[in-house]
């Protein structure tokens, strides 16, 4: 009975859509951390879409999957950093967080993939393996130290506390 139940919240876990964050210490100065993560998702081939100095976050999307899986399943899959820079006013440091997601655009199935129909949205999903490992790498790229990983929202990070590195 025991092997079943942590069967099923491995399971249920690993289906999860939640976004995966990372986070850690900087070294010091929030815009040179701003700077480094737009650098980072650059080198790693990732669009900027979207991101603001003075608020301190940047976003950048890379897609992940062919054209043979856009064809058969209507999909693009891509993988997505958020990087935040924040100075904590309690400890005098500097913060850089990334969150990992993955995106389903909704394109388009084998036959309709000939017609001009806009993108039919798309869906959240679990971060990539890929995607986990890009945003760790931009952190320790970074010089980000005491790095600590949480899966979900923050209400459940409060209640079970770090994960650590995936």
């Amino acid at each position: 009975m025991k092997k079943s139940v942590v069967f099923a919240v491995l399971a249920m876990s690993a289906c999860s859509s939640a976004p995966v964050s990372y986070y850690g210490v900087a070294p010091p100065g929030r815009e040179t951390a701003y700077q480094c993560a737009v650098a980072q998702l650059n080198i790693m081939g990732y669009t900027i879409e979207d991101g603001n100095s003075d608020a301190g976050f940047v976003r950048g999307r890379k897609q992940t999957s062919g054209l043979g899986t856009q064809i058969f399943t209507g999909n693009t899959y891509h993988d997505v950093l958020t990087a935040s820079v924040f100075d904590n006013p309690a400890t005098g440091e500097t913060n850089l967080r990334v969150v990992a997601t993955r995106i389903a655009d909704q394109d388009t199935g084998l036959l309709a993939a000939l017609s001009d129909d806009p993108e039919q949205g798309e869906d959240v999903l679990a971060p990539s393996d890929s995607g986990k490992f890009d945003a760790r790498a931009l952190l320790a790229n970074c010089g980000v130290s005491n790095v600590t990983g949480f899966s979900g929202t923050p209400e459940r990070h409060l209640l079970q506390g770090p994960v650590g590195l995936l």
